[in-house]
């Protein structure tokens, strides 16, 4: 078993690190502190920054466009950007996650039209899964995908849309035919210029810069070459993404976990009670050394998954395992790391407030912990403890 990254990944790794502190953290406390989300021409403006790094394709061939990286080089790439900006990194893995489906889901029309304008930034994608009455169980969902000849007609609202209000492409899932279960949903490709909908934005605790949206589709006109997929094929292929999305938000807690470990590490050494550094305290010691074990573990975990999905061998356990964990553990980590800077640890003069919002707002997204830990018990025990 080798955890040595390769050379290459070594210096992707450290290019990737150099860029982010240098082009990414110097300006997040600007936008952060605005309370509001991107607009669209500063997110595709940061987007077409990451690019070149491979943060748009790092999974899809370079014959499409992509990248052509490895699973363990996307993991790095993950955890660089969560270390530096929250709301940036997830507006990243979505962005992949998105394009990733394009290539393995979309036919070759489809790749043509969308891929380049995905990959190089320009098109900012969301995809519709979620409802108001319908998270953890999709099979739930109320969304109506009714053909009418030429085009589909889509009726439905869909909440917690990463990138919903500023994209101009929405990936819907809906039924064609309830009757049929699972098995009658679909997806089609809703571009927003010449199938309006209404979005509404939703504001959260933490991510802000990160658009966050619900979108509602009256009557919406969708032409019938925009189907994504098999017409019988939505559901399963909307679940095929979630093993990448997953282990992306625990390699992604690891970061942010990361990030707040150095500040904490900093203000120790500085920081100076009863005549000497408080990083001489014991009990301070303990702290640090507990969040750095716990950041390891689910670092060792999360590309031991990445690895197993490169190799296409089956990593459910692994991926729902460090995205239950890795969340609560990068909230653990950070509370950890505000108690050591006392009061400052809740002042938004320094960084852990962000940190730890950030870091709280990823339990839920991709399946909540509740639901992530089912699916290893399902793993472990074959079966299943939900329908």
């Amino acid at each position: 078993m080798d955890f040595e990254f390769t050379e290459a990944q070594k210096l992707m790794q450290k290019n990737t690190r150099n860029f982010m502190d240098k082009e990414i953290i110097p300006i997040v406390e600007d936008y952060e502190r605005r309370y509001r989300p991107f607009p669209q021409d500063v997110a595709i403006g940061l987007m077409k920054k990451l690019a070149p790094f491979g943060y748009t394709s790092a999974l899809i061939p370079e014959e499409w466009g992509g990248a052509g990286l490895d699973t363990i080089s996307y993991g790095i790439l993950v955890e660089e950007v969560c270390r530096a900006w929250g709301s940036l990194g997830i507006m990243a893995v979505v962005s992949h996650q998105i394009n990733l489906e394009m290539y393995k889901c979309g036919n070759n029309e489809q790749r043509k039209k969308y891929l380049p304008r995905l990959i190089s930034g320009d098109l900012i994608p969301s995809a519709g899964i979620t409802e108001p009455d319908a998270g953890s169980s999709q099979r739930e969902i109320q969304t109506t995908i009714t053909d009418a000849g030429e085009y589909y007609i889509v009726n439905g609202t869909k909440n917690w849309l990463t990138h919903g209000g500023i994209s101009d492409m929405c990936i819907v899932l809906g039924y064609f035919d309830k009757s049929k279960g699972y098995k009658g949903m679909c997806r089609v490709i809703v571009e927003r210029p010449e199938s309006p909908y209404e979005v509404r934005e939703l504001p959260k605790i933490g991510l802000r810069s990160c658009p966050t949206a619900e979108a509602t589709f009256v009557d919406c006109r969708v032409p019938k070459e925009n189907l994504f997929g098999a017409e019988a094929g939505g559901y399963e292929d909307t679940q095929m993404i979630f093993n990448i999305t997953r282990v992306s938000m625990g390699i992604g807690s690891c970061g942010l976990a990361q990030a707040a470990i150095d500040e904490a590490v900093k203000y120790a050494l500085e920081r100076r009670q009863f005549g000497r550094p408080i990083a001489q305290f014991q009990l301070v010691q303990n702290m640090l050394a507990e969040m750095v074990i716990e950041t390891e573990a689910i670092r060792l975990l999360s590309f031991k998954a990445l690895d197993l999905m490169g190799k296409r061998q089956k990593c459910s356990k692994e991926c729902s395992g460090v995205k239950f964990w890795g969340t609560e553990m990068a909230v653990r980590v950070c509370s950890r790391a505000m108690e050591i800077l006392g009061s400052y640890g809740i002042s938004e003069e320094y960084r852990l407030e962000r940190y730890f919002r950030d870091a709280r707002t990823l339990l839920s997204p991709d399946g909540t912990s509740q639901i992530q830990r089912l699916i290893v018990g399902r793993e472990i025990l074959g079966l299943p403890a939900f329908v």
